[in-house]
Formats: C-alpha cells, sequence, structure tokens
C-alpha cells in the first residue's frame, strides 16, 4: 500500500490508519492465505506490490476487519490467539497465523467480516475450509490435534428489519460455523499439491478468476430488474414465447466477465493473461498514476 492517494477528502487519521501495513509473514515463502490464492497473482504481487497505486477509500472495509480482530485478540482471556506457526514442504515454508485456538476443547476458530451475500456463498466456495484446514494442519506439525473448525462472522451489512419476513436471514448481525475438518492425510495431500501448483505457476483459470459466464435475461418493459436468467438464448426465448404479456418482454444478454480480475486482484494491472482477456487492460499504463 505504498502509493495511497485520498481523493475523497478522508480524515487524515482514518487514512494514516488505513496506510500502515505491519503484517509480516516472518521468514517464510509464502502466507497461508496466499497459498490459496492464484499462484500468478501471488507471484505479480511479491514483484509488483510496492508498484500497486490506489485510494484510502478502496481499503475501508478491510479496517472494519483489522479493527473486529484487534478488539477480540485484546479481550480474549481462555484461548491462545494470533500464535504463527511455520512448517516446509517441498523446499518451500508456509507461514500462517491463527486467530484463536480453545486448547482444552481443540477449536480452532477464525474471524471473518465480510457481507451477507459473501457469507451465503461460503457455504458452496472452498476459500474459508481451505484456510482454516492449513492451519489446523500446522498445529498438527507442532503436536496439537484439532477436533473442530469454527469461523466467527461479523456481517457489516446485516439488517435486523429483514429477519421480520425473511426465514432464512440470520438472526443476528454475529454466526459461528462450523467447517469440514480434513482427514490428517487427505490434508497432507490437498496442501502438498498446492505447493506444487504455486512452484509450476502458469494462468489463472476460469475458477481462479472467479469467471462468471454468459446470461440471458428475460426483461419487462418499464421494469429494471430481470424476471428470469437463463444460460442459453434459446431457453430465455422460449419462457417469453410461454407468457400472456410476451409482447412487453425482450431477452437481454449479459456477457461473461472475470469478476476476481475486474473487482479484487491488484496485479491484474500487471498480468498479462489479463491483458489478453480484457484488451483495454492494454492502453492502461500500471506505473502512470491515477
Amino acid at each position: 500500500m505504498t502509493h495511497l492517494s485520498n481523493r475523497f477528502n478522508l480524515p487524515q487519521p482514518l487514512v494514516s490508519a488505513l496506510a500502515k501495513d505491519d503484517y509480516d509473514i516472518g521468514d517464510a515463502d509464502i502466507s497461508v492465505t496466499s497459498l490459496w490464492k492464484p499462484p500468478q497473482m501471488v507471484s505479480l504481487l511479491r514483484k509488483h506490490g510496492g508498484e500497486i497505486q490506489r485510494d484510502a477509500s478502496d481499503y475501508l472495509m478491510n479496517l472494519l476487519g483489522s479493527a473486529f480482530h484487534r478488539l477480540m485478540e485484546e479481550a480474549d482471556t481462555e484461548a491462545t490467539v494470533e500464535h504463527r506457526l511455520f512448517a516446509n514442504v517441498h523446499g518451500v515454508t508456509i507461514s500462517g497465523k491463527f486467530d484463536r485456538l480453545l486448547v482444552d476443547r481443540q477449536i480452532l476458530q477464525d474471524y471473518k467480516v465480510t457481507s451477507y451475500t459473501r457469507f451465503r456463498r461460503q457455504v458452496t466456495e472452498p476459500e474459508w475450509e481451505q484456510q482454516l484446514n492449513t492451519y489446523a494442519w500446522l498445529l498438527r506439525l507442532h503436536g496439537m490435534e484439532i477436533k473442530a473448525l469454527q469461523v466467527i462472522v461479523m456481517l457489516r451489512d446485516w439488517m435486523k428489519s429483514k429477519t421480520r419476513y425473511d426465514i432464512t436471514y440470520p438472526s443476528l448481525p454475529l454466526q459461528v460455523v462450523d467447517l469440514p475438518l480434513w482427514d490428517p492425510v487427505e490434508a497432507e495431500e490437498k496442501i502438498a499439491t498446492r505447493v506444487k501448483y504455486h512452484l509450476t505457476g502458469g494462468d489463472c483459470s476460469e475458477r481462479d478468476r472467479w469467471y462468471r459466464p454468459p446470461s440471458y435475461a428475460v426483461m419487462k418493459d418499464g421494469r429494471k430488474s430481470a424476471i428470469r436468467l437463463f444460460d442459453g438464448e434459446a431457453e430465455a426465448t422460449a419462457f417469453i414465447s410461454n407468457q400472456s404479456d410476451r409482447g412487453k418482454l425482450h431477452v437481454q444478454k449479459r456477457e461473461g466477465s472475470n469478476v476476481r480480475c475486474e473487482e479484487y486482484c491488484e496485479a491484474a494491472p500487471w498480468c498479462p493473461q489479463w491483458r489478453q482477456l480484457d484488451p483495454a487492460c492494454g492502453s492502461r499504463d500500471p506505473d502512470a498514476g491515477e
């Protein structure tokens, strides 16, 4: 976060807090978090991290997570907190600092601050599961067996009003979620495979890029949101043909997108793959500033 601008004239103490970066993986080649990120992204950030030019406003949500972690750490009197461990796999030193370990109960917990949409998506996405199981693997190597994994999630956009009419909506902004615990042999294999993936490198896969394929929206005159979304145009057209108000309906194609590249990858300006996927990147000089 070397080049941090303040386009929205945020208060100076806030900008100073956002600019402070005391994260340190110690004497290691890669952190647990980076291990499960795309190798190409990690490599480019390692090379160009000091050249990233962002605005302080881009990191406002990060501040909530940092504050939540620090408050929980300082108030904890019953657990081992924020302890860093190391291990070596295929010549690569991995470093990980877990959030909270209840030693007597052998429960490993991690704090998250996220949106309700991201919280729901994590039911099917492996990111939290991968991260906590890697911490559990590290602890196992250091003589501590883990029996359960949990994330303590603070929903930053939780709304009490929604609990009155949506029975699936969380009743509280704080949720404790159990995660699957990998078998020790399975964990060894997955982590070793992941290290090899980083050693070989290569382009990001569709999964790495969070690729969202094209879709076809059935739209109605005078309405902004779609009535239905379909994977194919033929299905959308067939749906319209069976509607009584088909004269007011039409199909709108929504182009596919690489969500991580477009919105969440700070390495994108230096990524040759992204320049091919998005030709407009070729006209943007990552060294030109804002």
